[in-house]
């Protein structure tokens, strides 16, 4: 009993201990969400949309933009680990070389959510935690799931170029999710460049676009096929200025997802 109260003693002491600088907006979100969000001395922050809960991660230091973290800034923060995102896995080496720990969390598919969970619960000591927030995601999935949409989609990253989600990106895992189906095909490329010809072959039921694709009617403006696409004979097109917060493989993104779904019922 007394090595056990002994163990306890010890591991809640290096749960307590922990200095994590973030990186990487969805863990910052699941790390509040497992209630640890005091374990976070410094973040990345970001242009072009807010981490949540807002009114808590304003308050923690920068150490810099989401793209350009500042090395400097971590190393002065003496974190425990580092948690990257893809955009600053450039940093890993440098990191090491201050003898400072770093960690990456996979972020593909939907899937991921629970596995980066686990891991985070691991590292704060909050196992009991992540266990529900697992089981909670898990059943918000399902519910999601229900009342499909029942359409088809081309969902554009990007008007000029043509780029589109492809079939194997985190966004085609939601728009499965939703009861739609993603006509760009699968691709090494996550966002490849299509064409007006594979667009209007494989005619689909909505047009969204998205982050580098904004304008309506500049999109049809500049590809006139499109004028003879369902989508756009039948006015199922959109811009949808939430999409990089959609990608944010978090628990929050059942949240975005329900309001996600809601816009498309009732285009």
């Amino acid at each position: 009993m007394k090595k056990i109260l002994l163990l306890c003693i010890f591991l809640s002491t290096i749960f307590a201990n922990q200095r994590l600088i973030v990186l990487d907006p969805a863990s910052i979100e699941t790390l509040f969400m497992l209630e640890s969000g005091d374990k976070i001395v410094g973040m990345a922050h970001l242009q072009h949309s807010k981490i949540y809960p807002e009114d808590k991660t304003k308050e923690i230091q920068s150490v810099g933009s989401f793209s350009h973290p500042s090395i400097e800034k971590i190393v002065s923060l003496k974190p425990s680990l580092v948690i990257l995102s893809s955009y600053s896995l450039n940093l890993e080496e440098s990191l090491k070389n201050y003898g400072i720990k770093s960690l990456y969390l996979k972020a593909d598919n939907l899937d991921d959510i629970n596995d980066n969970i686990k891991t985070l619960a691991s590292i704060v000591g909050k196992e009991k935690e992540g266990q529900i927030l697992m089981q909670n995601f898990k059943n918000n999935l399902e519910e999601l799931s229900k009342n499909p949409i029942n359409k088809s989609a081309i969902y554009l990253f990007s008007s000029n170029p043509l780029m589109a989600f492809s079939d194997n990106s985190l966004m085609a895992d939601i728009l499965r999710l939703l009861g739609i189906k993603n006509l760009t095909p699968k691709s090494d490329i996550k966002r490849p460049i299509i064409s007006n010809e594979l667009i209007l072959k494989t005619n689909p039921d909505m047009l969204i676009l998205g982050i580098a694709s904004d304008n309506i009617n500049e999109l049809i403006e500049k590809n006139s096929l499109l004028k003879n696409v369902n989508a756009v004979k039948n006015k199922q097109i959109f811009y949808n200025e939430d999409t990089r917060i959609l990608l944010r493989l978090s628990p929050k993104i059942i949240d975005r997802i329900k309001e996600f779904k809601n816009r498309l019922e009732n285009l």
